[in-house]
């Protein structure tokens, strides 16, 4: 039985045209935060799960060193194809719980931002402490994680991915480990996500 841990589960959607968040282009509600004062203008950027790319690349041509990772088949091709036409953007095909500073072969480095475009309900949900593990070790002591959580919702249930978060469960889980510096509530969202989707800037707490 395929599931989401596995790149067949994901290809399989997009082989199938169900690759439904899929939108053929940069996310409208990541192009307005990037207008707001809570931009964080400069570093180098990680892309998790980041699909075929557009959002990474949007990081990019901001100016951003930018690495996005994938370990479907067709969004690494996607991804190793906007990374020749795109400058500051390369990819790596991998599973992103692999990611490793200390391995050049699963990224050999640390990022000043990690930008996380719905990767956390996206997965399945019993890894979800295992990815703010790679966070917390991804990331530079002074960067930033700008975790796009959607669908974000109190009590309502649909079925994923992407699967439901809870304001309750993420303070729960990042507690002790990453503070909530800031959020951004998107006024562009694709219709059907209106309501339902927040940007929260974390930092890694003070030991």
């Amino acid at each position: 039985m395929l599931t989401q841990n596995l790149p067949e589960y994901w290809e399989r959607l997009y082989s199938s045209g169900k690759d439904y968040w899929d939108q053929k282009a940069f996310t409208p509600a990541l192009e307005e935060f990037l207008a707001s004062k809570l931009y964080p203008a400069k570093g180098s950027v990680l892309v998790p799960a980041a699909g075929r790319g557009y959002d990474a690349a949007l990081w990019a041509e901001k100016g951003h060193e930018t690495l996005a990772v994938d370990f479907c088949p067709t969004a690494v091709d996607a991804l190793d194809s906007l990374g020749r036409t795109t400058e500051n953007l390369k990819a790596l095909d991998l599973d992103i719980f692999e990611l490793s500073p200390d391995d050049d072969k699963k990224c050999g480095q640390t990022f000043d931002i990690i930008y996380d475009y719905c990767c956390f309900t996206a997965i399945h949900p019993g890894r979800r402490d295992e990815l703010i593990e790679m966070w917390q070790r991804m990331l530079n002591p002074e960067g930033v994680i700008v975790a796009f959580f959607y669908p974000l919702t109190n009590g309502d249930t649909m079925d994923g991915p992407p699967h439901c978060t809870s304001e309750g469960e993420l303070h729960a889980r990042l507690g002790g480990i990453f503070d909530v510096v800031d959020t951004f509530i998107p006024t562009t969202s694709i219709e059907d996500r209106k309501d339902k989707e927040q940007i929260w800037i974390l930092k890694k707490c003070e030991e």
